[in-house]
């Protein structure tokens, strides 16, 4: 069957018109769908590109507040102490003790224990003194209407925001007893421990003691104080009972004796004023040793440590070479 020229032209045509709706159907449209995905992934990649270029240029700046900082704490841990096994903690504390002999103090030191290594919390504290308030008081200053802070407590309060947080450091603990002929020895000894450095610089140290002392003399002193004041009172008490009664009154003597404080050091049997050995060399001498004169103190000294921060150079230098490539 023959077409005629129309026909033939007319499925020439619905030909042409398949054709294009194939390729429209099955190359344009899916190319359509690509573009529209390329946008959406081409915008994220522009994003990312804008986030790398501010990343970039604030690089420079947070080197500088990176070395900044390192700068401001290098120094920090020269006032600490390396982290230390019990050996070396027992080498530094002897020492210490060496130092304190240096240093004039005059004792001996046994019985020294190491703890074990640990972690303790360091802050800062602030001695508030409490004060009453009243209205009469507040007005009499005129200060009743004003709630501004005194400079003063304005610079306390800056101080207590900056050092409020405690830290964390490691810390050895050595316990030990240190021994004294004298009371004050061992004064001297507490003392001491805020002149040690290490390399010219005091390191952090902590002692702490149960520490306490008697002076007898000093109490012999107050004794004698208060039983003269016994003494006059009452011969002054007895003096005027009797001037108002016209009774006689006991001797400053006799009432001491009616008190019971007769010194029997201060006179002799013969009633002669005793001798004082004055001699400063024999007293100097150690003829024998009592449990009375010996002083004993154990002692605690905490020594904290550390880590050192590292220099941050290489790094920054390992990061910037990264980023160009």
């Amino acid at each position: 069957m023959r077409l005629s020229k129309q026909e033939r032209i007319a499925v020439l045509v619905i030909a042409v018109i398949i054709i294009l709706g194939l390729g429209i159907f099955l190359f344009i449209v899916p190319q359509f769908k690509n573009i529209g995905t390329d946008n959406a992934s081409l915008d994220a990649k522009k994003e990312e590109l804008e986030t790398a270029k501010a990343k970039a240029a604030t690089r420079v700046d947070l080197g500088e507040q990176v070395y900044d900082a390192y700068k401001q704490g290098e120094n920090i841990a020269d006032m600490f102490f390396e982290e230390m096994k019990p050996y070396e903690a027992d080498d530094q504390i002897r020492d210490f003790i060496q130092f304190c002999k240096d240093q004039g103090v005059n004792c001996s030191v046994d019985s020294i224990t190491i703890g074990t290594p640990g972690v303790s919390e360091l802050g800062v504290t602030f001695n508030e003194e409490t004060e009453i308030t009243y209205d009469l008081k507040v007005a009499a200053r005129g200060d009743s209407d004003s709630q501004d802070l005194t400079e003063e407590q304005q610079r306390t309060a800056i101080l207590q925001e900056a050092l409020a947080n405690t830290q964390a450091v490691g810390s050895i603990d050595v316990t030990f007893t240190v021994t004294a002929l004298e009371p004050e020895t061992l004064i001297d000894f507490i003392d001491v421990i805020n002149e040690y450095k290490v390399g010219g610089v005091r390191k952090a140290m902590r002692l702490s003691s149960g520490f306490e002392l008697e002076f007898p003399a000093v109490q012999e002193k107050y004794d004698k104080i208060v039983d003269d004041m016994q003494i006059d009172l009452t011969y002054d008490a007895l003096k005027e009972i009797a001037d108002e009664n016209g009774k006689k009154f006991p001797s400053k003597q006799e009432v001491k004796v009616l008190l019971g404080l007769e010194d029997a050091a201060a006179t002799g049997e013969d009633g002669a004023a005793a001798t004082t050995n004055t001699n400063t060399k024999e007293n100097d001498w150690i003829t024998e040793i009592g449990d009375d004169d010996i002083y004993s103190l154990d002692v605690t000294i905490t020594m904290y440590s550390l880590e050192r921060m590292q220099d941050p150079t290489d790094k920054l230098a390992q990061q910037d070479q990264s980023l160009i490539g």
